[in-house]
């Protein structure tokens, strides 16, 4: 980090220190916290779930998330630094709150006493004074589990597939914004898919090797979106036609190549990638939910987080990513649309869901 931007993000911190220290808290209000530079896309599924059990929110996020975070529906967002996290979560303000609600338990800053990559929340912060009902955490690796249970009655996973212990509750995040089923695009078909393409989040050749076959097969009508941290030089030569690296993006921009996108392709590879169906979960399962975008996956990723062939197009081996891309191309738009409203109905019922076991777990800390 160069020193002009830590002088920067020392003001910005500073700053919302200050504001957060002297404003005044409503009553039922939880300071929903994320600090690291990731999983924020959670908050707009969980001031929802929040506010419609009644909660007022507020945003705690890192200084490193300024400019990159959506609308969100709540009156107050704030950026810190670690530093500043440290301060606010040790203040006395923390007892004005109903409960403090962090979206990562496990933080990606060097452990404090070194030989370790990542620390845990508390051995990076203190709670001095407790707010008005419990600390609640979302666990992001189950290997976490015996820490987090140290420190709170529960946490919360992302996905029934991590759900494996009676103090777990699934609170599914696939909310983003209001919309409804759209139209396929007439002209090319378009595939879209996110994160950085390297070997252990998705297997970046089997799209490569799909998109040459569809070449090879005089199929022309489609083009890949990649969304995510990704350099312009991963791209072969022969697919910049077809393919199309787009960089990191804020999350609004990042919603409109969702919003124009037909399908989504999680790239996961079985022989790769089986942590996204035992011990975590993939935030392309969220985005395929939240903007209707029938997936095209392969079968085991697909039974575990409910995706089947009445909202997705689903392969049986790697080498049939092609031809699923090609039956996605030759769908029509009737049956396109078919395949979003079977989406939509699932993401309703998850978020039904999700609503009704966050309920139950910040019931638990009233007794």
């Amino acid at each position: 980090m160069t020193s002009w931007l830590k002088i920067k993000q020392r003001f910005v911190s500073t700053f919302y220190l200050a504001r957060f220290l002297f404003s005044r808290v409503k009553k039922n209000t939880i300071l929903l916290l994320e600090a690291n530079n990731c999983h924020t896309e959670l908050f707009p599924s969980y001031i929802k779930y929040l506010k419609d059990l009644g909660y007022n929110v507020e945003i705690a996020a890192s200084c490193n998330q300024k400019g990159f975070l959506p609308k969100l529906d709540v009156k107050k967002v704030s950026y810190f630094s670690l530093k500043g996290f440290r301060r606010i979560l040790n203040s006395k303000k923390v007892k004005d709150y109903d409960f403090i609600f962090s979206t990562s338990y496990r933080l990606y800053y060097p452990h404090p006493e070194g030989g370790k990559t990542d620390s845990m929340f508390f051995d990076l912060f203190k709670i001095k004074h407790s707010p008005k009902k419990g600390v609640i955490f979302t666990l992001h690796h189950l290997e976490d589990y015996d820490n987090v249970m140290k420190n709170s009655k529960s946490a919360i996973v992302l996905s029934n597939v991590l759900n494996k212990k009676d103090s777990l509750y699934t609170v599914n995040p696939c909310y983003f914004k209001e919309n409804l089923p759209k139209n396929k695009n007439k002209e090319k078909t378009i595939f879209i898919t996110t994160g950085a393409l390297i070997n252990e989040r998705k297997n970046p050749h089997l799209l490569f090797s799909a998109a040459r076959n569809l070449l090879d097969n005089g199929i022309e009508n489609f083009k890949i979106n990649i969304v995510g941290d990704n350099k312009k030089e991963l791209m072969p030569q022969d697919l910049k036609d077809f393919i199309e690296i787009k960089g990191k993006l804020d999350f609004e921009k990042l919603y409109k190549e969702l919003e124009t996108a037909d399908f989504y392709i999680p790239l996961l590879d079985p022989n790769e990638h089986l942590r996204y169906i035992t011990t975590g979960t993939s935030g392309s399962f969220q985005l395929i939910r939240g903007f209707l975008l029938p997936p095209v996956i392969h079968k085991t990723f697909a039974i575990p987080h409910f995706f089947n062939s009445s909202n997705s197009i689903i392969y049986n081996d790697n080498e049939s990513l092609a031809k699923a891309m090609k039956e996605a191309i030759c769908t029509n738009n009737e049956k396109y649309l078919a395949l979003q409203k079977s989406l939509l109905n699932s993401r309703c019922e998850i978020m039904k869901n999700a609503t009704e076991n966050l309920k139950n777990l910040l019931h638990k800390y009233e007794n």
